[in-house]
């Protein structure tokens, strides 16, 4: 069932303000919660070597560092919204062999062509947006993958159980310290942006909630 997201509204500028504040100690609360999602989301993603791959919202490239090392010979694109969580991923990727291409962007308006990826990631970054604005951002995921091109997309969750419901009302009343992120479900947003919906699976990790979403664009 569909639940309805508190309510967020979009800035380019407040959103770059929170992760340059975050950044230094970023990956440590990524390891400590969202790292079950991560390992979910790449086992999700299959990655084929030789492919092209996007990741939407790298963050400190946690997930992008392993996508490259899964796809050396591929091309593998990354973009985010904030330069201070851009240097962190650059600078995790290091010696990373494999092709790949960081750079500044806004998910609403990607710099890439019609059909140009066979997978794109997403992590932890629908859950900042307002939900007037799902079904146009999930659009332009559809845009760029090919025609039977996956998306593998993580999200903070309402969870399943009575601790998780901690964090929804962390996200409720201190939004500041999940910079923004609330609980979101994007079932049926996905569907409406014309994606199929293969399988999802919520997790819980240290309590806090997350969901995974495997989709498709049809391939006719």
């Amino acid at each position: 069932m569909l639940k309805s997201p508190l309510p967020r509204h979009f800035s380019e500028k407040k959103l770059r303000d929170s992760y340059a504040r975050v950044a230094w100690f970023y990956n440590a609360w990524s390891r400590l919660t969202e790292s079950k999602a991560a390992a979910k989301v790449l086992e999700w993603a299959a990655i084929q070597n030789g492919g092209r791959v996007l990741e939407v919202a790298v963050g400190t490239g946690l997930v992008f560092t392993e996508i490259v090392r899964r796809n050396p010979d591929g091309e593998n694109e990354g973009l985010d919204l904030s330069p201070a969580m851009l240097a962190r991923a650059k600078k995790l990727l290091g010696l990373t062999k494999g092709r790949y291409h960081l750079q500044t962007g806004n998910a609403f308006d990607l710099p890439f062509g019609d059909a140009s990826f066979d997978l794109l990631v997403n992590n932890f970054m629908i859950d900042l947006v307002p939900e007037k604005d799902f079904g146009r951002l999930l659009s332009e995921f559809h845009r760029v993958l090919k025609p039977g091109g996956r998306a593998v997309i993580s999200t903070m969750a309402f969870g399943q159980k009575w601790y998780n419901r901690f964090w929804h009302t962390v996200a409720r009343w201190l939004p500041g310290l999940l910079t923004g992120c609330r609980p979101v479900d994007i079932g049926w947003p996905l569907a409406d942006a014309g994606f199929e919906l293969s399988k999802m699976e919520t997790v819980s990790q240290n309590t806090f909630p997350a969901t995974v979403y495997l989709a498709q664009k049809p391939a006719t």
